[in-house]
């Protein structure tokens, strides 16, 4: 496989993400990439790269370092990044991916990949693996009317990897350790009644220990970052499903329908309908 999809620019203009081009490479061991910090090849100056490897491994090197990459593990760089990365000449990976853009992309993905390359591994490989497919499906064959599930298609893919992806290239500290133990507990189980109290003791703090030591961590308090976990979770289910917005409101963990409205008003700047106007997929 030898891959690259160019998409056209969407009739609207402002969808939170969008494609730019997919594509692809299998049994490519030559596949190496060196591109210039502000480059403006491919858009690389205004567009973020996510790759996912499938099989295989290959390497991504930063100025200190080298990352070996293998299956179910991939790499996000942010717009005007330095990028150098490679397949394994002996073991070449099997890649596939996304170079996007769009509005609110720093907010949708908490700055990862502005300042370094985000490294991540998968807890569940299959569902990013049929995400991208299914980009790839629609832009072989791409017409203005698909436009609003190619949207929806690479959301879903975005939404899942904040929800389900660990970062790699972090020091792995006991603290770093406990405290992802933690954060990756709350994500999973934040449309239920999580508390700040049940989230220390999975980390083996005191609440306060645990809630100074979280927000330095991760730059926000736990309670936005319980609510961030919803949010994420009803923007999916929002963009992918017909759920009247009541039920996305219990679903993901708010008791309330008008706090759930409020609360996503204030986050997204529009209600959980117009965003569903806007993202909802179109089959």
């Amino acid at each position: 496989m030898h891959e690259h999809i160019y998409l056209p620019k969407p009739v609207f203009p402002r969808f939170i993400c969008f494609p730019d081009f997919v594509g692809g490479y299998s049994d490519f061991p030559e596949h190496r990439v060196n591109r210039e910090y502000r480059t403006s090849e491919n858009n690389m100056d205004r567009n973020y790269n996510l790759h996912i490897v499938l099989e295989g491994k290959g390497y991504l090197h930063t100025g200190t370092k080298s990352y070996e990459l293998t299956r179910g593990q991939g790499f996000l760089y942010g717009p005007g990044l330095r990028q150098t990365y490679q397949s394994d000449s002996r073991d070449p990976w099997s890649i596939r991916w996304v170079h996007f853009y769009g509005t609110h992309l720093e907010e949708l993905l908490n700055g990862k990949g502005l300042d370094d390359p985000w490294l991540f591994g998968l807890l569940s490989l299959a569902p990013i693996e049929r995400l991208m497919e299914k980009l790839l499906q629609l832009g072989r064959g791409y017409q203005v009317d698909d436009e609003h599930r190619v949207a929806a298609t690479l959301y879903e893919l975005l939404t899942r990897l904040q929800a389900d992806a660990t970062q790699l290239n972090v020091p792995a500290t006991l603290s770093a350790d406990k405290l992802r133990t933690a954060a990756n507990y709350v994500r999973a189980h934040s449309h239920e009644p999580v508390t700040l109290e049940q989230a220390a003791i999975i980390a083996g703090y005191s609440p306060h220990h645990f809630s100074r030591t979280f927000s330095a961590a991760f730059g926000m308090s736990f309670p936005d970052f319980l609510l961030e976990a919803r949010l994420l979770h009803a923007k999916r289910l929002l963009a992918t499903t017909g759920l009247p917005v009541k039920t996305v409101a219990l679903e993901v963990g708010f008791s309330q329908t008008s706090y759930f409205g409020r609360c996503f008003r204030e986050r997204e700047g529009m209600t959980p309908l117009e965003f569903r106007y806007l993202h909802t997929q179109r089959d």
